[in-house]
């Protein structure tokens, strides 16, 4: 089978949640604007599809006011077309309020303030349709009172915070959701939470989009759909990339030490494009080899290197190997080492090692094929990295997967392991040359250092990829390793 073969085969095993974490849905709606389907359309859908289900809670008899109390993000922005919707469904007695939590030259995405200066527009023509801003706990509590007081059929739909919160609520937050529990006990009120429901608020019902979330288990939800294909929660785009863990201002080695044991007297140069890779990302960079390698890393004062005797590695270079992966984050192995006897027992035996100190490891060319895969220990926390032919050296049983990551590396690249499953398209015929899948290893390492598994194989190979497709749109497919290592910070900015 081909990588493409592979994929669809692992679609079939790999079973899909019933819930997702917002985090995924956000990776979702980013990579859906990568491949064409624009934020601004899913956030119509979302909104035409909330409209159709509120309005099985207008009363037919009794005049209706439904309050939409928005936040400043995308859930604000699903009710502001929800509002545009509704409005052709309203009653002559019917009334719209939206009470805005904050100043609209504060409402964070283009799309949600293209769509609030769409209503504010229709606001002043239509007199069904008030809009207030409010950013004081007092403003808020006037309001509430009024809503209190007004005989209605009274509908509230909370798009205060779509994407849930950690912590205490803030002010006036947390007063609208005390006020409107309050008013829920005291009344027949329905109050309606878009996608996710705002943190305290006891809500009726939440109408959710695509696919159920994991803050909504056990809660009254209806499930719409807005457009996102299936297929989407397996596709890599620059979503993967905007949900990393970004660097910190904070002290020297707070964004991560990576250690990369690799090389011998014959393959030196792997490592050393690994460690590049990495540097671009993250604060230390330790290179563990020999003589050949060493002396080329003059070349690079930011990389650290330290020697070891001999030509190629031993069970004798065990112990300094073990205790200078106990001071990194990650450490990268197998580039350039070559496939001697005595370097599988080194392998082994470093990797029990690992598994004792619950070491992260990404694992990479040479050290996949000397692997005593009878014994190997398949980790969550360790990520592979084969191509076609490596990959045949781990013998995958589809039937019964491991729960650590593998990036396979081809034209199309598959990332999986027994829980999800992704393909990357990003890359060309430019990267065929010998070490892009040395930087590919690299990356990955340090998007380890402070992410998932699964993330960071998805990531870095998105990464990869599309350095050498911004070159091959300058100069064809006429480049090496080390461009692509210069072009990793131009596709990190895209985030």
């Amino acid at each position: 089978m081909d990588n493409l073969q592979i994929f669809k085969k692992l679609l079939t095993v790999i079973k899909d949640n019933e819930y997702i974490s917002s985090k995924e849905m956000g990776i979702i709606d980013n990579n859906c604007e990568y491949y064409g389907i624009s934020k601004k359309l899913l956030m119509e859908n979302a909104g035409k599809s909330i409209c159709d289900e509120v309005l099985r809670y207008l009363d037919d008899l009794n005049s209706n006011i439904i309050y939409l109390f928005a936040g400043l993000g995308n859930n604000g922005g699903d009710g502001f077309v929800f509002i545009r919707h509704i409005l052709h469904h309203l009653k002559k007695d019917d009334r719209v309020k939206v009470i805005l939590l904050g100043k609209s030259e504060n409402i964070k995405t283009e799309e949600s303030k293209s769509n609030f200066n769409i209503i504010k527009n229709i606001s002043n023509y239509d007199d069904k349709l008030t809009i207030v801003e409010v950013a004081c706990r007092d403003e808020i509590l006037k309001i509430l009172e009024n809503i209190r007081k007004d005989n209605s059929n009274k509908i509230i739909v909370d798009g205060i915070l779509g994407t849930g919160i950690r912590g205490d609520l803030r002010e006036p937050i947390k007063t609208v959701v005390d006020k409107l529990n309050n008013l829920k006990n005291e009344e027949d009120i329905k109050i309606i939470s878009i996608d996710l429901e705002t943190k305290g608020l006891k809500s009726d019902l939440i109408i959710t989009f695509h696919k159920n979330k994991e803050d909504n288990e056990g809660k009254n939800t209806v499930i719409k759909n807005i457009g996102i294909p299936p297929i989407m929660e397996h596709l890599v785009g620059y979503g993967d990339l905007k949900y990393l863990k970004g660097i910190e201002d904070k002290y020297k080695g707070k964004n991560g030490k990576i250690l990369i044991i690799g090389g011998s007297t014959d393959y030196f140069g792997a490592p050393i494009l690994s460690a590049l890779s990495s540097s671009k990302i993250i604060d230390i960079v330790n290179v563990m080899s020999f003589k050949n390698t060493i002396d080329a890393l003059k070349n690079y004062p930011n990389l650290i290197g330290h020697k070891l005797e001999g030509d190629y590695l031993t069970t004798s270079h065990l112990e300094e190997a073990i205790q200078i992966s106990k001071n990194v984050d990650v450490v990268v192995v197998g580039c350039g080492i070559g496939l001697k006897d005595e370097t599988k027992d080194f392998i082994n035996e470093y990797l029990s090692e690992m598994d004792k100190l619950n070491k992260k490891l990404v694992i990479d060319a040479d050290a996949i094929k000397l692997i005593d895969y009878d014994s190997v220990k398949f980790r969550e926390y360790i990520i592979f990295t084969p191509h076609r032919r490596e990959y045949e050296y781990m013998n995958i049983d589809f039937n019964n997967l491991p729960p650590s990551t593998i990036v396979l590396k081809g034209k199309v690249d598959v990332i999986f392991n027994k829980y999800n499953v992704k393909i990357n398209t990003t890359g060309n015929c430019g990267m065929t040359k010998g070490g892009t899948g040395d930087v590919l290893c690299g990356l990955i390492g340090a998007i380890f250092c402070k992410n998932e598994p699964f993330i960071s194989g998805c990531a870095g190979a998105f990464i990869n990829g599309y350095s050498g497709d911004l070159l091959y749109k300058e100069v064809g497919p006429y480049y090496d390793a080390i461009d692509l290592v210069y072009k990793i910070p131009k596709v990190l900015n895209i985030r």
